[in-house]
């Protein structure tokens, strides 16, 4: 009797241990603190496209360059190799869907193929890409490209085919949507798997116009592929190395305003996209960035504009108060668990890329990050901190 009455007491204080460490977990606060900062001798405004963790190397284009004028930089901001990839014998041609460091070469993917090309911007090979995107453009893209490790050792792209409109759409969409698409950098080929949970918010019948767009992160460091859409609350993590299984599904908190139009499958169609893409921007909340570390990353929010500031025929001054209406936050996932509560970011822009442990980089036009005009360009790094 006295045994038992032990082990029941041991039991007692372990599951007791347990609430309170669950406890302090949801109590964790973070915020951003300014750390460092990229300064470029560059005058003419650029795209930064990724960052190579080990090598500490940027990849950037410039901005307004038709002639796709590329560079790979130092963390210093000194330019180490420079090419113009529009024309000529190393070039990809000007449609940008994604580009990045993928080991050590760096990988364009364009409209119809993709293009690996080695550190000094040199050709290396290319290959026929199978995509459907709803956006291309000239020599940047929407999305931070995400790569994975197998256990094998091979190293992939996550390709993000599914951003667009498959055919039929949308009525059997979500039934036949692979969420992860793994190209590998070696020989181009596309391997496929993770669906959305059948008891979801996209499987329940009801349309969400212009919401269903993926965003991804993973690298080399990681366990598994993360993704969530931009409508959803559910961030699934999937591990490609067991048969692109779902191992996670972390929900995550909408945050208000976020009145997304939503209509019955049966009304869904490319025009009806048309028709509430517009008011689901301008209304609705997104899960619109990812990006991180291993297993430790961040997942951007921006919710949507204040309806009460929602005017027709809105004046240039109207636009801007409803626009700067938006508020962006970040959530803390580590371990395969949200860390704390969504953390605010009230400062110009957004963070783009992960460049350190738990380090970000500030990106926005130059003019909204600086109080005054530099003869330089400096983009400030940020680090997520607990707060004490």
């Amino acid at each position: 009797m006295k045994n038992s009455l032990f082990f029941f007491s041991v039991l007692i204080i372990l599951a007791s241990c347990n609430r309170h460490s669950d406890s302090i977990e949801k109590k964790l606060s973070y915020e951003f603190v300014k750390v460092d900062s990229l300064v470029m001798d560059i005058l003419e405004p650029v795209h930064i496209l990724d960052y190579h963790k080990e090598k500490e190397l940027y990849l950037i284009v410039k901005q307004a360059s038709m002639e796709g004028h590329y560079m790979v930089i130092n963390k210093k901001g000194e330019i180490l190799t420079e090419n113009k990839l529009s024309e000529g014998p190393d070039a990809f041609g000007m449609v940008l869907l994604r580009a990045g460091f993928v080991g050590d070469e760096i990988m364009f993917v364009s409209d119809g193929k993709v293009f690996v090309y080695d550190l000094n911007l040199k050709q290396l090979r290319r290959f026929p890409f199978e995509q459907n995107p709803r956006v291309k453009l000239v020599h940047f893209s929407l999305d931070n490209l995400s790569t994975f490790k197998s256990s094998n050792g091979d190293l992939s792209a996550v390709a993000n085919l599914n951003d667009g409109y498959y055919q039929p759409y949308p009525l059997d969409f979500y039934d036949t949507l692979n969420m992860v698409h793994l190209l590998d950098v070696k020989s181009g080929s596309v391997q496929k798997g993770g669906q959305l949970n059948k008891n979801g918010k996209f499987r329940s019948g009801r349309f969400y116009p212009f919401m269903d767009k993926p965003v991804y992160f993973s690298d080399k460091q990681s366990h598994f592929v993360s993704t969530i859409l931009y409508g959803d609350s559910t961030l699934y993590q999937i591990d490609p190395n067991q048969d692109f299984k779902i191992v996670n599904q972390i929900h995550l908190e909408r945050i208000q305003p976020d009145l997304i139009q939503d209509i019955p499958m049966a009304d869904a169609s490319f025009t009806t996209v048309k028709e509430y893409r517009s008011e689901n921007v301008m209304l609705g909340g997104a899960f619109n960035e990812m990006m991180g570390n291993g297993d430790e990353f961040i997942v951007g929010y921006r919710t949507g504009a204040n309806p009460e500031l929602v005017f027709e025929n809105q004046t240039p001054e109207q636009r801007k108060t409803m626009d700067a209406s938006k508020k962006r936050y970040y959530y803390f996932i580590k371990d395969g668990t949200q860390s704390g509560g969504p953390i605010l970011w009230d400062l110009p822009g957004s963070l783009k890329l992960n460049v350190g442990k738990n380090r970000y980089l500030q990106y926005g036009d130059q003019a909204e990050i600086h109080e005054f005009e530099k003869d330089y360009q400096c983009y400030y790094i940020y680090e997520l901190r607990e707060v004490e």
